[in-house]
């Protein structure tokens, strides 16, 4: 495994991170004490050290996950978690849902506290920005970010208003062109501030793409998988912290972590058929939508 080395912090970050979103689950609907442990012995074995707990995430996720890491050496691993600012109507309840959630965990921080959805002026006229920068004087958040979201506005300005250690965005080679993340991506670098980025396969689309995607990319190799082409694109983005996958098994989270060690990035060539595969996308979902 490959580990941080955007020159930001001083973490084991390891470039892959795996969101906890689900476990997988027995007979009584509980999670698997056995598929659980063969999936974070995967995790463990492979070198990652960061593992994303979303707000969505059931609380039975996340009690789970306080008793299986419990047994680790806190130092070892780097807890991440979201919190979902739309759904918090003042600070008292901000501290409640944010003390539960450590408390699920087993921990007394959060390595990288993720603030999802947020909008203004709701955020800056609550408050909650000092609550949060007052929960990382007391230690219990390390490094606090944000997700971008388009509701935000102006994400120069937002930068600029506040205090934030890293920005977390959703970002795949088709987002880049086609999602303004390239624009995101500039102002963030603009502003020095490092990103964690999710959903490099585009929530599935880019493992399984239309046929026609495959075989623009097999003329650029006929030898690297979907699961290459995605992960490598990223690989000479400057600011990078780590990516964040979201494997459902062990063998996905082997492989994933497989490509992530290696340093063999997308050259020129290889970038223009990631290009051409991306427009085929745009143009396969556009025809999409006008005979929807």
């Amino acid at each position: 495994m490959r580990y941080n080395s955007s020159g930001f912090f001083e973490e084991n970050l390891s470039l892959l991170g795996v969101e906890i979103n689900s476990l997988p689950l027995d007979e009584k609907g509980e999670p698997s004490r056995e598929k659980c442990d063969e999936f974070f012995k995967t995790a463990f074995e492979n070198g990652i050290t960061l593992f994303f707990v979303p707000f969505s995430s059931e609380g039975k996720t996340e009690i789970f996950l306080g008793k299986n890491f419990s047994e680790k050496i806190r130092e070892n691993y780097l807890l991440s978690g979201g919190i979902n600012i739309s759904e918090i109507s003042s600070p008292e309840e901000i501290l409640e849902k944010f003390s539960e959630r450590l408390s699920a965990l087993k921990s007394v921080y959060f390595d990288y506290l993720v603030l999802e959805n947020i909008s203004e002026p709701f955020f800056s006229e609550s408050g909650l920005y000092q609550v949060f920068s007052e929960l990382k004087k007391q230690g219990k958040i390390k490094r606090l970010g944000f997700s971008v979201s388009e509701k935000i506005g102006s994400l120069d300005k937002f930068l600029k208003n506040y205090s934030w250690d890293f920005v977390k965005t959703d970002m795949n080679f088709y987002s880049w062109d086609y999602s303004g993340v390239n624009e995101i991506y500039h102002t963030i670098r603009k502003r020095n501030i490092p990103f964690i980025a999710s959903d490099p396969f585009m929530g599935g689309h880019i493992l399984n793409p239309p046929e026609e995607v495959f075989e623009i990319l097999k003329k650029g190799d006929p030898v690297y998988s979907m699961q290459e082409w995605a992960l490598r694109w990223f690989f000479d983005k400057k600011n990078m912290l780590c990516v964040i996958t979201n494997p459902k098994n062990p063998e996905e989270l082997s492989s994933f972590a497989d490509i992530i060690s290696s340093t063999k990035t997308l050259n020129s060539s290889k970038k223009h058929y990631v290009k051409i595969a991306s427009q085929k996308i745009f143009e396969e979902k556009r025809e999409g939508e006008n005979q929807n």
